[in-house]
């Protein structure tokens, strides 16, 4: 037996009025990618296999609202080489338009990343500029809001002796 044809035609609508609800909710939570940036680190312990750093991020929202953040997780590469990686224990919210600060471990294994890091620091001569690139997701507490990645690229300058 089919349906007839009006209740078939309702039916479509209503998937129509559906996908469009979903449309617009999705357009709704369109989030431009916070600015993270590494403002401080201190060594909380060192083992043979493992370091730990306590690392500070400032946290920049570029949207018109305010972002909620369950965890972001950071990974550091100094001239392509991975060193860490990290991700925050609590959860913390950035206002809109507005900055915050949060503190996360960062793990290292600095015996396994080191000489494949100076070999790359020394084929390139005395006193290099040295790239970093500091790479992560910001994990939001908004329902159907993705994780949203960021990056972000550098060169610092190696001390003299």
């Amino acid at each position: 037996m089919r349906a007839p044809r009006e209740f078939r035609a309702h039916r479509v609508l209503r998937s129509l009025a559906g996908v469009a609800l979903l449309l617009s909710a999705c357009a709704a939570f369109h989030f431009q990618a916070p600015d993270v940036m590494p403002t401080a680190v201190e060594l909380m312990d060192v083992a043979l296999d493992q370091q730990r750093f306590k690392v500070a991020l400032h946290v920049q929202n570029p949207n018109d609202r305010a972002l909620p953040i369950k965890w972001v997780h950071v990974s550091l590469q100094i001239e392509g080489v991975e060193v860490g990686q990290g991700e925050t224990t609590e959860p913390f919210n950035v206002p809109a338009r507005g900055e915050s600060d949060v503190n996360m471990v960062v793990k290292t294994n600095l015996a396994k990343s080191v000489p494949d890091l100076l070999l790359r620091i020394a084929s390139r001569g005395q006193l290099p500029d040295v790239s970093y690139r500091v790479s992560g997701t910001v994990n939001p507490d908004i329902t159907l809001l993705p994780p949203i990645p960021f990056a972000k690229s550098g060169q610092f300058t190696l001390p003299s002796q």
